[in-house]
């Protein structure tokens, strides 16, 4: 993309695996990379289950994906929240934003059974009791949520 430094890119580096990323990656292929929210220093430990799923090629949004890609993201996106109800949230909600980086990443945030019913969506890994761990409770999540997904 003109005007964009990729190697910049926090995507791009995740995808690099320029940042560690417990657990590795739970989908790597041509089209589609996922991963958890990783640890980042200086800031609150990881809502578990909290995951991204971007695109391989650097766009900006979906509108710019090629219709197998768009598919892939699709099939990616679907997997993963899946593979979160089995771990046993009661939903999953699916956003992309991209405001702050432009390559597209679409969030999928569990909402777990422990949750007050009063804590919105857009609060659900914000408020006081929510599930969180550092790199090796999310190494943990990704290894289960990559068994999920692989054995489907």
């Amino acid at each position: 993309m003109a005007g964009i430094d990729i190697s910049k890119c926090l995507v791009c580096r995740e995808q690099r695996g320029e940042v560690v990323l417990p657990g590795g990656f739970l989908i790597n292929d041509d089209s589609v990379v996922a991963f958890h929210c990783p640890p980042v220093p200086g800031a609150e430990t990881p809502y578990l289950g909290y995951l991204f799923v971007t695109s391989r090629r650097h766009v900006p949004s979906f509108a710019e994906l090629q219709p197998g890609e768009a598919a892939a993201m699709g099939t990616a996106i679907a997997a993963l929240s899946a593979a979160l109800k089995t771990e046993g949230a009661e939903r999953v909600y699916v956003i992309s934003v991209g405001h702050t980086w432009p390559h597209l990443h679409v969030h999928l945030i569990p909402r777990w059974p422990e949750t007050p019913a009063e804590v919105s969506w857009m609060n659900v890994d914000d408020w006081e009791g929510a599930r969180r761990g550092g790199a090796s409770e999310v190494e943990v999540m990704t290894l289960q949520l990559r068994t999920r997904i692989t054995a489907n």
